[in-house]
């Protein structure tokens, strides 16, 4: 950046209002500059509202692990299992695949770890001042969450993860038996395993949170564009204007933190990245007459269970299906099976189904740092499964690089040129 113009004279788009584009957008308005955001879409109405709700810095353990293919034959032959690929998506996903199946050695995988962890790890400090700043403090908590396992044969498959969780020090407990309803009554007696992570963090509300931000940058002077941005008019290395529909914004700098619909943006930047969606899907149950204390996930079939401010929320599942396609809420309904399987006395109101767009790379890390093609254009996307945790420790990179500063973590294993 111009280092002889003062912050709040240079200008710079955020592309993308979702929960990693709002969390910039804050950081880049604190630190003094001139923040506009282009979107569609209404702040944090994707899957910056429909997440699990998790701030984790335990997930440092990549979706891709030693053995994962020889899980997936299994889980695509359950038509509501924790994977699904429509056949008609089978071809145009292989790619993917294929490089999703060549970051599952276990020095891919503690490379990735590593790398995750450095990011992760500070995410509950990091939105501590974050949601002080946008005024609502009270939904950054840290209780804790817990996996739940229906058998010992889940809970030893799933012993690599914790291996490596401990290996970056997140503190683990694990309870079996009656251990596991002294702490949560409410929990389904065939739980034989419960493995607590006391140090994690939950928001009991992930669009207030987004609201609340886009709220006080609005405060702050911030525009909000609802357009679809095109392109870039780019001269001598550096983005001059954002095209848009109807027209074109000048910027100073932009950051690309459009989560799924980044990759046509961030190849007119220079970086062509496999970036694919997880469509995931979620129930929201109004009036639920129990809930779990925190936020607890099924070890067998990969979705969250989270106390939220407006009811239960049952959330995860992976469907590799692309953009276009329409939802398939038979996955959410099986959701709803799930929690009342894990939660047997849970009788209930309204359920609201949703599905939305994870942005996700075969690596499991998203794509963080400068684009090639232009100096003042960076990149903040692809979190997959990670979006609201990694958001605020996301935002700091930004602002960084944006101000002309070093990072406060190594960025190289995110850039865009590893692939």
């Amino acid at each position: 950046m111009e280092r002889t113009r003062r912050h709040e004279e240079l200008r710079v788009v955020v592309v993308g209002a979702g929960v990693v584009g709002l969390a910039c957008a804050s950081r880049l308005q604190m630190r003094g500059f001139d923040v506009t955001l282009v979107d569609p879409r209404d702040p944090g109405s994707g899957c910056s509202y429909g997440n699990a709700g998790c701030l984790s810095r335990a997930s440092c353990v990549p979706l891709g692990l030693p053995g994962v293919l020889a899980k997936v034959p299994g889980w695509l032959a359950d038509p509501m299992g924790p994977l699904a690929i429509p056949p008609r998506y089978a071809l145009a996903i292989a790619p993917w695949l294929w490089r999703f199946w060549r970051n599952t050695s276990m020095e891919r995988v503690n490379a990735i770890a590593d790398a995750l962890h450095a990011l992760l790890d500070p995410t509950v400090e990091r939105w501590r001042p974050l949601a002080a700043w946008a005024g609502v403090p009270e939904l950054i908590r840290q209780d804790g969450y817990a996996f739940v396992y229906e058998s010992e044969r889940a809970f030893a498959a799933d012993s690599l993860g914790r291996e490596l969780r401990r290996a970056h020090g997140v503190r683990i407990e694990v309870l079996q038996g009656g251990a596991v309803r002294e702490l949560d009554p409410a929990l389904s007696p065939s739980i034989t395993h419960l493995v607590l992570l006391p140090e994690q963090g939950h928001v009991p509300n992930p669009l207030r949170l987004s609201q609340a931000l886009a709220s006080r940058l609005r405060e702050g002077g911030a525009a909000f564009v609802q357009r679809e941005a095109l392109d870039f008019e780019i001269a001598e290395g550096r983005v001059q204007r954002i095209v848009i529909e109807g027209g074109a914004i000048e910027a100073d700098a932009v950051v690309i933190a459009a989560g799924a619909h980044s990759k046509r943006l961030a190849a007119r930047l220079g970086a062509g990245v496999p970036l694919e969606t997880e469509r995931g899907y979620h129930v929201m149950i109004g009036d639920a007459s129990v809930q779990p204390r925190i936020p607890v996930c099924s070890g067998e079939g990969k979705y969250f269970a989270t106390p939220m401010e407006g009811g239960l929320r049952v959330a995860g599942t992976v469907e590799l299906g692309g953009l276009e396609a329409p939802p398939n809420y038979l996955r959410a309904d099986a959701l709803l099976e799930g929690a009342k399987r894990l939660l047997p006395g849970l009788a209930h109101g309204t359920v609201d189904r949703w599905m939305g767009h994870r942005p996700s790379l075969p690596d499991s890390k998203p794509v963080i740092g400068r684009a090639p093609a232009a100096s003042n254009a960076f990149f903040a996307f692809g979190h997959g499964h990670v979006g609201l945790t990694a958001a605020a420790p996301t935002a700091g990179i930004i602002e960084a690089l944006v101000a002309g500063e070093s990072p406060p973590i190594d960025i190289r294993p995110f850039a865009a040129e590893r692939f």
